[in-house]
């Protein structure tokens, strides 16, 4: 079975590091306890099915689906973090792996997809731009042997 708990983590990780700004779970990030400046992003694990090993195979599947929330000030602020986002997720070395690996132990993520951009919403009579993306990572379990 493929824990989703320790996969949101270094995917909040691999976000605050790829785009230089701060990303919450669930809620807004906190940067030394105060509120984080705009923009920021939060992260929401919404679910995914899950796979058991077939016969010939001991590795499970699952397919994680995360939303990424951006809030920012202004909509070129937004399309900015969200451009960061994508490459975060998406983005290839030369050699064909990813640019910002998701280090999971007994993990492997081996498939990443943006399923949903809903572009840059700034809200009537706020001074806040939002944009949603989801995000799909497929994942296989690692055997370790010792």
């Amino acid at each position: 079975m493929i824990d989703r708990a320790p996969l949101t983590p270094a995917v909040c990780t691999m976000l605050t590091a790829a785009t230089g700004r701060p990303c919450g779970v669930g809620g807004l990030p906190l940067v030394d306890g105060t509120p984080a400046p705009l923009p920021y992003s939060v992260l929401y694990p919404l679910g995914g099915p899950v796979d058991g090993a077939p016969f010939s195979d001991a590795s499970e599947d699952a397919h994680l689906t995360y939303q990424v929330t951006i809030v920012a000030a202004r909509t070129d602020q937004a399309e900015w973090l969200a451009d960061r986002i994508r490459r975060a997720f998406l983005g290839r070395t030369p050699a064909g792996g990813w640019e910002q690996p998701l280090d999971v132990p007994g993990v492997a993520v081996w498939a990443r997809l943006l399923t949903f951009d809903g572009g840059a919403d700034p809200a009537a009579n706020s001074d806040v731009v939002t944009q949603v993306h989801r995000y799909q990572l497929s994942a296989s379990s690692r055997l370790v042997h010792e």
